[in-house]
């Protein structure tokens, strides 16, 4: 068994979308000022780093984070890229190495059935969308959206994927820490 995380570290200099919140990471408490332990806070979008997109996040009347389907976050899974996502026709969990691209709402739609579907890329529409079709055709089919990956020293191939996302009430995405498991 071999184990790879696969989520991007969250620290200083982490990327968020221009003019979303900046990570800020401190500490409340310090021993080395006296107090009995330390306590740390965070400051973030909840786009930060590895994540999902609850529905929320482009429909006004979506469901919130802390209604993400959690069985669409555990189970087999398939590593490929951009150009190979037709062979993975079929797979209920599908993570691609975009290598900067995105997927085609047509490419979703030939894919069903569908849990979940993962990106390394900032999202699963180009940048400059404003139409956002990939997020809509993945939730049309019913499909968890995690974005942020870190897939670069994972090979393509079947593996087994956990991705919990925290439950933040009424929230529209959230941190998402995801380890994939050779199988």
């Amino acid at each position: 068994m071999r184990l790879f995380d696969i989520s991007r570290p969250v620290g200083p200099g982490t990327w968020v979308w221009p003019g979303d919140r900046p990570l800020e990471l401190g500490r409340t408490w310090k021993m080395e000022d006296g107090a009995s332990v330390n306590v740390g806070h965070v400051t973030m979008s909840v786009h930060a780093g590895t994540h999902m997109d609850a529905p929320y996040h482009c429909l006004p009347s979506g469901a919130t984070s802390e209604q993400i389907d959690l069985a669409a976050c555990i189970g087999p899974c398939v590593v490929t890229t951009l150009d190979g996502l037709a062979a993975a026709r079929g797979a209920e969990r599908i993570l691609v190495r975009a290598n900067g691209g995105a997927p085609t709402a047509e490419q979703i739609g030939g894919l069903a059935p569908l849990k979940l579907f993962g990106t390394d890329f900032h999202s699963v529409d180009p940048l400059d969308s404003t139409t956002l079709d990939a997020h809509h055709a993945l939730w049309r089919a019913g499909a968890v959206i995690l974005e942020e990956l870190v897939l670069d020293e994972v090979p393509e191939g079947a593996y087994e994927l956990i991705a919990l996302p925290l439950k933040l009430v009424g929230m529209d995405g959230a941190p998402v820490r995801a380890v994939l498991v050779s199988r």
